[in-house]
């Protein structure tokens, strides 16, 4: 597992005016000083959840796919956001000193004070628009929270449904890591000591984490005899986290509805048989009040709220021209993955009209699409 390694070099100091000095831990007596410390961080991303996309992924994912929505890997981050908490000589004490930057590479340097530090890491977000869908509030150090906010247009279906709760674009993909107490000491024992380069050293590990889960969603149509002509695109998924707690990881508790674009691919062959698949992309900060992924744990959910239903709601064009929604509800699937995978419903076409009279009884819902955030009105029966 890659990790982030964080090494602080004491240099050392001495006022002897002897010509040839070995080094200063072998002299007696010898006066020394130690100056500020350098640390030296070098960063990189870890993650040991894979998706089997070659055999369970039907839709696939090919260079239009890659174009529209990215590949499918969790890439490297570009731009990293540092914190450093300084907490004095007090262990998970209050912070009496902090400072912030951004870095562009891997590794950096900066001189710290003795004492106690909390270090916050997180990426810049990788967005092509004009800004990123993901806010930071940073009110609270301890409590760093990365957000989506609602998109406009939005109608709630009922006060009691916790099916469409908010309506919000995907957060873009993004990392963090938060070592805690980390002990700049004065104590040379504290470090190890670099004959060649006359410098104490220490090791500090942590791990850069996502904050943000991927899943491969395909809607495969079966018995589709030209019943569903193509798709407008537009998608969604209900009780999905509004944030997550940088620091932690952990997801909030409030519930929100993440919009999701697809694309529909044609006389795709599954075990013999010849389907058509709606598929897209779907980010997400997670399941609601989730714990981080732990591999120990495995990737089914572990968080605190098991009163909420994911379900998916899906624009199929229909052979006469019209575009209906559908839903489905996935909540089994996504908790079984509730760090990342793939979803699959199945859809026999033939039974599309008397599916969709008998469940779907609800208002008008306004989605923005995520290219160009024009109007598209989702029309749900009354």
């Amino acid at each position: 597992m890659k990790h982030i390694t964080t090494y602080l070099l004491l240099f050392l100091a001495t006022f002897s005016i002897t010509s040839c000095i070995e080094p200063p831990l072998h002299l007696p007596g010898q006066e020394m000083k130690i100056i500020l410390p350098q640390v030296d961080t070098d960063i990189d991303v870890a993650w040991d959840v894979h998706t089997d996309v070659q055999v369970k992924y039907h839709f696939g994912w090919d260079e239009t796919d890659a174009a529209l929505w990215d590949s499918l890997e969790y890439p490297m981050p570009k731009l990293i956001e540092v914190r450093r908490y300084y907490t004095g000589e007090n262990p998970d004490g209050a912070i009496v000193g902090k400072d912030g930057f951004t870095i562009d590479t891997p590794s950096f340097r900066k001189y710290f004070q003795f004492g106690y530090y909390n270090l916050l890491f997180w990426s810049d977000v990788d967005f092509k628009g004009e800004s990123p869908n993901v806010q930071i509030d940073e009110s609270n150090p301890n409590n760093v929270i990365a957000y989506t906010n609602g998109s406009k247009g939005f109608n709630r279906r009922s006060e009691n449904d916790d099916a469409i709760i908010g309506l919000h674009d995907q957060p873009e993909m993004m990392y963090g890591a938060y070592p805690k107490d980390v002990h700049i000491s004065e104590n040379l024992n504290d470090y190890e000591y670099d004959a060649e380069n006359n410098v104490y050293i220490k090791h500090i590990e942590a791990i850069l984490k996502p904050l943000v889960y991927m899943y491969l969603v395909q809607i495969v149509l079966h018995n589709n005899e030209s019943i569903v002509q193509d798709v407008d695109g537009n998608a969604a998924i209900t009780s999905l986290a509004r944030g997550t707690i940088v620091n932690t990881g952990h997801t909030l508790d409030d519930a929100c509805m993440v919009y999701m674009p697809t694309r529909m691919k044609k006389g795709i062959k599954i075990d013999g048989e010849e389907v058509d698949i709606v598929g897209g992309r779907l980010n997400t900060f997670g399941l609601c009040d989730m714990e981080r992924y732990d591999s120990n744990k495995g990737t089914t959910y572990q968080g605190g709220r098991s009163d909420l239903h994911n379900y998916i709601y899906f624009d199929l064009t229909l052979a006469d021209g019209t575009v209906k929604t559908y839903r489905r509800d996935i909540t089994d699937q996504m908790k079984k993955q509730a760090y990342g995978g793939i979803i699959t419903i199945d859809i026999d076409c033939m039974q599309l009209e008397p599916e969709y009279q008998s469940e779907l009884k609800m208002e008008s819902l306004f989605l923005p699409t995520i290219e160009d955030y024009k109007e598209v009105i989702w029309h749900f029966e009354i």
